[in-house]
């Protein structure tokens, strides 16, 4: 299934012009308090992966895009794949948090 792929740069042109997207961040829970963008959701990989292969995935707003990123872009890659066959609307973002130069990081 195919879906696209955007680049940190990207996402961060995105974020800055206000594009609705359900931003999520598949990294640990501690990952994400240390830093984070700004308004992203985090869902770790691997709760993620239960919930898709329990089927217990989330309602999402119709037209809104999944944007997904991860520390590097590996993770982010297999969850659209997997959501994308579902039927999800799906944008993964290359080279995840070790890519991001951008002004929307959120440090805690």
């Amino acid at each position: 299934m195919r879906y696209p792929t955007i680049s940190m740069r990207e996402l961060d042109c995105w974020i800055t012009c206000n594009r609705p997207m359900e931003l999520i961040d598949l990294r640990s829970r501690d990952a994400y308090r240390y830093s984070h963008l700004k308004d992203a959701v985090n869902i770790p990989y691997e709760e993620m992966e239960e919930m898709i292969e329990d089927e217990e995935l989330f309602e999402y707003q119709e037209g809104i895009p999944l944007v997904l990123y991860c520390t590097r872009g590996g993770q982010s890659m297999l969850v659209c794949n997997q959501l994308a066959a579902r039927g999800y609307p799906v944008v993964n973002v290359a080279g995840g948090m070790a890519a991001y130069r951008g002004m929307w990081l959120i440090r805690s």
